[in-house]
């Protein structure tokens, strides 16, 4: 699908790097290194690139926590990208169901077909289809097999359009990294007994950004459709606001 972002939006990434409790505190260069996941050297080389220090009195080097955020955004998404074109596996290599799990889990997200995956995993068609069931059931519909689903009732979740969506991401705070977690919302389900409508959420993932985004960041990774939409901030170590959105088409 087409990644088209507004004329003005820059585009925000998935990144695994933790951030500092303070975002205003200016970094070193070693402390640079250590939030990148890079060797001193390495950040030397991003100097002047992707990095433009101020140097003290001192001849201290003190970095924007802004830029370094972007820059280790950008340094994940691209290990991440990396890793996602592996096709082949060793199957000399004892694996753990959990493993296997993960892997075939992986390529269920990139769309593969079962005979890639067979043929590029080494396993059994059936192991393939059963992983499959779990992997689309999801923790929530397991819940909503019971009686007593521990997940949220349909009304307890805010419901809003397109329009307050986009409001919401652009709100996101700058240089503080936030977790968007997107689940495909089905619409509200009865329980078993017949007295309470619950959410029927099917939890697709999620990305990281730096910053504000846009609704496209969204429908560029998963189309269009209804979501319910998280976002939460490590910093805080809360969620910062969560909604369903219907019939997004950014």
């Amino acid at each position: 699908m087409k990644n088209a972002h507004p004329i003005g939006q820059t585009p925000r990434h998935l990144s695994l790097v933790p951030t500092t409790n303070d975002s205003s505190k200016r970094l070193t260069r070693a402390q640079v290194a250590t939030r990148i996941g890079a060797s001193v050297p390495t950040v030397r080389r991003y100097e002047g690139t992707l990095l433009h220090p101020e140097v003290d009195g001192n001849g201290v080097h003190w970095f924007d926590p802004k830029e370094v955020t972007a820059l280790a955004a950008s340094r994940a998404n691209g290990a991440l990208a990396r890793g996602k074109i592996r096709n082949t596996v060793d199957a000399r290599e004892p694996r753990t169901r959990g493993e296997l799990a993960a892997l075939v889990f992986e390529r269920f997200e990139q769309r593969q077909s079962q005979a890639e995956i067979v043929i590029g995993l080494r396993v059994e068609p059936e192991t393939v289809r059963e992983l499959f069931d779990q992997y689309c059931r999801g923790l929530v519909d397991a819940q909503l097999d019971r009686k007593q689903p521990n997940v949220a009732l349909d009304s307890e979740i805010v419901k809003v359009g397109p329009d307050e969506l986009e409001r919401r991401l652009a709100a996101l705070p700058e240089g503080e990294a936030t977790r968007i977690s997107i689940g495909r919302y089905r619409g509200p389900t009865l329980s078993l007994d017949g007295e309470r409508d619950y959410a029927w959420i099917i939890e697709l993932g999620g990305f990281l950004v730096s910053g504000p985004c846009g609704a496209n960041e969204i429908t560029c990774r998963y189309g269009r459709g209804s979501y319910r939409v998280t976002a939460y901030g490590f910093e805080s170590n809360r969620i910062r606001w969560e909604v369903i959105v219907k019939d997004l088409n950014a």
